[in-house]
């Protein structure tokens, strides 16, 4: 998912919207199976009582009663059948989300002006969104995949096609050159309509027959978009399975892709890239930050100082995580986010911005 669409994201655009009045944020790890799950009900009202006084420690009880009632309500409503690996609730005076999340967090409750929405940023951006493009001889489908699972099947620009091209009739097939004029007219049908369904910026793996999947790619307008090929006849495959077998491409892919982001930094003129939090605080403020790269868990609680940030330091830390404002002031700025997995950000100590000018 690209940065634009991120910011378009009804969900992520509603957290970040500025507000009056405290911000509660509630993170859990949850668990799909029982009897452990029987156990995430009891966690969460927990952090609840956690999250009750917090805001009762700086705010009259009638001052901030709308906000006790959405958290007690979505508290008595949660549901542990429904669990996944993790659990992020936002509540405000206007306000209440329960957002889960397919990986696990840490337990915490964030009490502040305004959303701790790393979780959910991650969870759009770390997923690696992509088509997956099922070609026969009969007709083509295309599957919208989110890393390793189907989410959807894309019924629109002549989506699934039917090839109609195809035939068995001896006089159009007996020559080499009527059997190739069939592929040629129905890999083109089936790339047009590729590029008008995913964009200029799609990812697509191909699965067919290694023939086809070469044939169409030979004629591709736009090669770049198609990231690899999963060979074999999978017309008759569940969904489950396609998924399966065409994440390892697409993860693969990735990688590809995040070593081109640290490649880019390495790049980058001493100039235009800055590592020092309070120097990445100040500038995405500023609207100068074009990519910030981050490493997936880095945390950074922090004291402010007028306008600036003064220090990253957990004493008495007045913002609790500096990488989460700066990650949304980014994002709110129209700039591009990277989240990178652990370690790989090590030599910038697990931040970099590359700057616009």
């Amino acid at each position: 998912m690209s940065t634009t669409t991120l910011f378009r994201d009804p969900l992520v655009h509603h957290l970040l919207e500025s507000r009056t009045g405290p911000c509660i944020t509630i993170l859990m790890p949850t668990h799909r199976t029982m009897p452990e799950a029987q156990q995430d009900a009891k966690q969460l009202k927990e952090l609840a009582k956690e999250a009750e006084a917090r805001l009762l420690e700086n705010h009259e009880k009638r001052a901030v009663g709308d906000i006790l009632e959405r958290l007690h309500a979505q508290v008595a409503a949660y549901d542990a059948s429904h669990a996944s690996e993790g659990l992020a609730l936002f509540i405000a005076h206007d306000t209440d989300e329960l957002v889960r999340l397919p990986f696990p967090v840490a337990s915490r409750v964030v009490a502040e002006g305004s959303f701790a929405t790393r979780e959910v940023i991650r969870a759009r951006l770390g997923d690696v969104d992509h088509h997956v493009l099922v070609l026969s001889t009969k007709g083509a489908h295309l599957f919208v995949a989110q890393s390793d699972r189907i989410v959807g099947e894309v019924r629109s620009n002549g989506f699934p096609i039917e090839n109609r091209h195809y035939t068995t009739d001896a006089l159009m097939t007996s020559t080499a050159r009527g059997q190739e004029n069939q592929l040629r007219e129905y890999h083109h049908q089936v790339d047009k309509a590729v590029r008008a369904a995913v964009g200029e910026q799609g990812r697509v793996v191909i699965a067919g027959p290694h023939e086809q999947c070469a044939h169409l790619l030979h004629g591709a307008q736009d090669r770049g978009l198609y990231i690899g090929e999963v060979p074999g006849n999978l017309e008759h495959v569940n969904a489950p399975e396609i998924a399966a077998k065409a994440w390892p491409v697409a993860y693969e892919d990735q990688k590809r892709r995040q070593m081109a982001d640290l490649d880019l930094v390495g790049r980058t003129p001493d100039a235009l890239r800055v590592t020092a939090l309070s120097d990445v605080w100040q500038l995405v403020h500023e609207g100068r930050g074009r990519t910030l790269l981050v490493e997936r868990d880095l945390r950074l609680p922090a004291h402010r100082e007028g306008d600036g940030l003064l220090s990253a330091d957990a004493e008495g830390a007045e913002i609790a995580d500096a990488v989460d404002d700066i990650i949304e002031e980014q994002l709110r700025k129209g700039g591009d986010v990277r989240i990178l997995p652990n370690g790989t950000l090590g030599q910038y100590n697990g931040m970099a911005l590359v700057l616009r000018y």
